[in-house]
């Protein structure tokens, strides 16, 4: 074996053992990082409002669908202070971030809930937050979970002479 080549070996060598002594320190840093739990980022104005959407009964039963994140319910919830051949959706929501949408789309016989948002223009602003906070807790030895509130939750009800009329897609 050449001088040149008993070189390669060693610096090889090094590397490897310099390689190992960079994740015995990070798997210890890690190891010491404890989770901080849920923050929330961006301003928040929690609102709780009802939507009602009335609808015509046909032939088949009409779908509801809803595209949200929070959207939990599998069955509709009955109640008589609602209309009949109306479907009321109560939602807990982010005023500063969205604003709830629900109507009825007779062309394919859905009542579609949705929202839209209202808070691009602090994009930037969240960003920033974001990374404040990250490197905040960081420093405090935590890894947080970083979200925004944007629909909290949302409930569909309708009067139980028209429960047969719908179901949840």
């Amino acid at each position: 074996m050449s001088k040149q080549h008993k070189i390669l070996i060693g610096v090889f060598c090094i590397g490897v053992l310099l390689c190992g002594l960079g994740m015995g320190v990070a798997f210890t840093e890690f190891s010491r990082l404890s989770y901080g739990g849920r923050q929330v980022i961006g301003k928040t104005v929690i609102k709780t409002e009802n939507i009602d959407v009335t609808y015509e009964p046909g032939e088949e039963k009409l779908e509801v669908v809803g595209w949200c994140r929070n959207w939990g319910q599998t069955d509709v919830i009955t109640d008589d202070s609602v209309p009949e051949n109306t479907v009321r959706f109560k939602v807990t929501y982010n005023a500063e971030r969205v604003m709830p949408i629900a109507y009825w789309n007779e062309g394919n016989g859905r009542i579609v809930f949705n929202y839209q948002w209202n808070g691009w223009e602090d994009s930037i602003g969240m960003l920033m937050e974001s990374k404040d906070l990250v490197l905040q807790n960081l420093k405090a030895g935590k890894i947080v979970s970083l979200d925004v509130i944007e629909v909290e939750g949302v409930t569909v009800m309708v009067n139980p002479a028209s429960y047969d009329d719908l179901r949840i897609f």
